[in-house]
């Protein structure tokens, strides 16, 4: 097969994914930037940037960005600490138990549905963590306490499994080199295991990042309503709210607004994986 029948090829098997990307994807997105750029969907006169200064200076969205992002970096943080930790520790385990990864794959892949009964039943008022509560940990952590249980539940498992195979491919005659020059235990880590698996632990945050972003249906089937406490209320619950009393012009102007923010730390990511691979390499 010649260069060009090949690429007429790829081309074709890509068209069909193209296309379903374009139809629900891009031209949805179009029309939400021109939602947000005119007073509502009846009228449709343009207002410029009113609906972004609206959203901008409304308290709620305000609160729900805010508690998006720290929900996004704690349980990001964390779920990447405990995935590190079980990763070194289970790594020469996993070698001879090849079921370990479908424990480690059940969370994500059961519906959540049949999951949240569960953990009411584990944060209802007699059980043993409701005294978290008034403990001095204050009632904002037991509010958000059962989403990060639920985040890191559900996710902890898929990045063991990646972080796993990274740490897998690192040759062991490097270790054997490390320790020949003193390095044990935690050091060895630190000076080998951390450095060489640096790609896949960023590809493990950003994967994680948006599995934090998309912890809504959880939140919403746990606190069962559309107004969840204040420490809990997302952009997901704003939008959604928005939707219900089909006030499209502030729910569009929020979302591109997320999006520019999401889109900038995601690209903040990539330029400094970029300078790290150049400073290895």
């Amino acid at each position: 097969m010649n260069n060009r029948a090949f690429r007429l090829k790829c081309v074709a098997l890509g068209l069909p994914a193209f296309c379903g990307f374009l139809l629900f994807y891009i031209l949805p997105f179009g029309k939400s930037v021109y939602y947000s750029f005119i007073n509502n969907t009846f009228q449709r006169q343009f207002v410029f940037f009113d609906n972004y200064i609206s959203v901008l200076n409304n308290q709620y969205y305000q609160l729900a960005l805010k508690n998006t992002f720290v929900f996004s970096v704690t349980a990001v943080a964390c779920a990447l600490l405990l995935a590190l930790v079980l990763s070194i520790g289970l790594i020469g385990l996993s070698r001879r138990l090849a079921f370990l990864r479908n424990i480690l794959i059940l969370p994500m892949i059961l519906p959540t549905a049949c999951t949240i009964f569960i953990w009411h039943l584990v944060f209802r008022s007699d059980s043993y963590f409701y005294f978290l509560k008034y403990a001095s940990f204050g009632k904002d952590f037991f509010e958000t306490l059962p989403l990060y249980m639920l985040y890191l539940w559900k996710n902890t498992g898929i990045n063991v499994i990646l972080l796993t195979a990274a740490i897998a491919r690192i040759p062991a005659d490097v270790y054997e080199a490390a320790a020949l020059d003193g390095a044990s235990g935690f050091k060895r880590h630190r000076a080998v295991t951390f450095p060489l698996i640096v790609p896949s632990a960023i590809f493990v945050m950003v994967l994680s990042f948006v599995n934090a972003l998309k912890s809504f249906k959880e939140s919403y089937l746990f606190f069962r309503t559309d107004y969840p406490p204040d420490a809990a209320y997302t952009v997901q619950y704003y939008m959604n709210n928005h939707f219900r009393k089909l006030n499209y012009q502030n729910l569009t102007a929020g979302v591109n607004i997320f999006t520019v923010l999401i889109v900038a730390i995601l690209l903040f990511v990539y330029v400094m994986e970029n300078k790290y691979n150049e400073s290895i390499y």
